[in-house]
């Protein structure tokens, strides 16, 4: 049988039904999830469709983490560290300073803070878990640098790298501060590390507030091997100073040379190594200007040397005044005191004492002590009516008692 074509606006004999399928299937077509999705109705004649806007659902924040008071990527070290968040909740957070050590700290409703200030001029990495706005666990990490110190303290050791010394010569710590409070000084001798071989169990002594010297109960043996290490990195003082650097020497110590000078016997005998070297007769200081006594060193030495009273207190102008270039001189101290070649008193050497209170001897032993002398070098003077000097650094490190060093 025929069917007669549909009128418009009017449905076929069994479209009825198809097209309220449809109509129902566009509207629960509702997109899900963010953005935009699309709703139908049905309004006025049959199959018109309108689209319908659904709100975009809103993203979930990325928290933040940042260190509290940061100006230009640094926070003050003599302040704890806080740590805070936004958009988010922290549930644990570590501190690690460049040094690789924790931090300690506690977490509280409003964020996290040291237990301590920082170290100045370090920089330290914070890592927080963080629970954001739904609930998710997210690992953050961020870097703050310390701002330095206003104070610092740095030491210069001596004898130097691959030096080779004598058998009196200490161990010499400066300072580029002084340091007088004693828990400071304390805290300064235990970063100080020496190591001797052959072993020797010695003390530092504070020589004034920026100089300190090492020793043992005796000479340096010969031939040793002295390390020394200064490490200064993290030591906070009192008055917010903060100690910098790592310091490391090693060097040698030499043969044994103790020269002997008999201020009443008018000699000088030179041992090296437990032999007599050389006998050297000797002028030493007149009743007016007389020699010290005890230990010395040798300190330095100088192939032509300008000798000036007036540096001693003694106006050139005046009778005892003098101005000269004096060939291989040896300093024995600060004070003024020199092993030194000494022409003009070749008559009086091995009889009597006419010098300012150097060790005068021959152009030719002059020459001969010269050559081998080395710093550190022991010059020790007998039978003198002057006590040594304890102030000189010629002086001062053998002429103490090792029991009364340390102290």
């Amino acid at each position: 049988m025929t069917t007669a074509p549909a009128t418009p606006g009017t449905a076929p004999r069994g479209g009825r039904v198809r097209l309220r399928v449809l109509v129902c299937t566009l509207a629960g077509a509702i997109a899900l999830g963010g953005g935009v999705g699309f709703a139908t109705s049905h309004k006025g004649g049959a199959g018109s469709v309108a689209p319908v806007q659904v709100a975009a659902t809103r993203p979930i924040p990325v928290p933040v983490v940042r260190a509290v008071g940061q100006r230009a990527g640094t926070v003050p070290w003599d302040r704890p560290l806080s740590v805070t968040v936004t958009d988010g909740t922290l549930t644990s957070v570590t501190a690690v300073g460049s040094n690789d050590t924790a931090v300690d700290g506690e977490l509280t409703d409003t964020g996290w803070t040291s237990a301590s200030t920082l170290l100045p001029a370090s920089t330290y990495t914070v890592t927080a878990t963080v629970l954001d706005r739904a609930g998710k666990a997210r690992t953050l990490a961020v870097s703050t640098r310390t701002t330095p110190p206003s104070k610092t303290l740095h030491a210069v050791l001596s004898p130097g790298d691959g030096n080779v010394v004598g058998v009196g010569m200490p161990v010499i710590l400066t300072l580029d501060r002084a340091v007088t409070d004693a828990a400071d000084r304390a805290a300064v001798e235990q970063r100080l590390d020496v190591t001797a071989s052959p072993s020797v169990s010695g003390s530092w002594r504070w020589m004034s507030p920026t100089e300190l010297h090492y020793r043992g109960p005796s000479y340096w043996a010969a031939h040793s091997t002295i390390k020394v290490r200064v490490d200064f990195r993290a030591l906070h003082l009192a008055g917010g100073t903060w100690g910098e650097g790592l310091r490391t020497t090693s060097y040698r110590i030499g043969s044994r040379v103790v020269s002997t000078v008999d201020v009443t016997g008018h000699v000088m005998r030179v041992v090296v190594d437990g032999t007599l070297a050389r006998t050297v007769k000797v002028s030493t200081g007149r009743e007016k200007y007389p020699t010290q006594g005890g230990v010395h060193l040798v300190l330095e030495k100088t192939k032509l040397k300008i000798m000036d009273s007036a540096t001693v207190g003694i106006p050139r102008n005046s009778p005892d005044g003098y101005f000269e270039k004096v060939p291989n001189s040896v300093r024995i101290s600060y004070s003024g005191e020199f092993v030194h070649s000494a022409g003009w008193s070749v008559k009086d050497q091995g009889i009597r004492n006419v010098s300012h209170g150097c060790v005068n001897v021959s152009p030719t032993d002059s020459a001969w002590f010269f050559d081998r002398a080395k710093r550190g070098d022991v010059v020790d003077i007998i039978h003198a009516s002057a006590a040594p000097r304890l102030s000189d650094p010629g002086m001062s490190d053998w002429n103490i008692p090792f029991a009364s060093w340390g102290n």
